[in-house]
């Protein structure tokens, strides 16, 4: 039997860069990697949530409005989602409860009569409300704020 903390200083040298003088033996090496990938999948989890461009789903929330779910926190009561939004598409006037982090992937938004593009932030902080936004030419863009409500959560006048 073979001591732990050896393969645990093999596989930190191997982490850090340092590769050792001579390959492991066989048997040694499947120790390392099954070690290895036992902690980088701890728990079931990957050390790092990804979602291609190709996965998740989009879903209506509103007339020529999609989202997409990439990050869902129960306990706090948030959220990370894609917004696409279809040319001349909206959405109504609406209250925060959390902060919303918003930020223009493609196209343009207008919100209170200012227009958006690509790469610009808005941040607005809870119970502000929001005017419409509206997408002339259609855009994307990612918010990170309050789980997304049911659309008849959304207030105001439909134009």
């Amino acid at each position: 039997m073979t001591d732990p903390r050896a393969d645990d200083a093999i596989l930190l040298a191997a982490l850090a860069g340092i590769l050792p003088e001579r390959q492991p033996d066989p048997d040694t090496a499947a120790r390392l990697r099954a070690a290895l990938l036992a902690r980088i999948g701890a728990g079931g989890a990957a050390v790092v949530h990804v979602i291609r461009r190709e996965q998740g789903e989009w879903r209506t929330l509103l007339p020529g409005v999609e989202i997409k779910s990439l990050r869902r926190d129960d306990n706090s009561g948030t959220q990370t989602t894609l917004w696409r939004v279809q040319p001349g598409a909206r959405v109504p006037p609406h209250v925060h409860s959390h902060e919303e982090e918003c930020l223009v992937l493609e196209g343009v938004i207008v919100h209170d009569g200012i227009e958006y593009f690509a790469g610009d932030y808005l941040l607005a902080r809870a119970g502000d409300r929001h005017q419409a936004f509206e997408a002339p030419q259609g855009a994307l863009f990612l918010i990170r704020g309050e789980l997304v409500p049911e659309p008849s959560a959304f207030v105001g006048p439909r134009r």
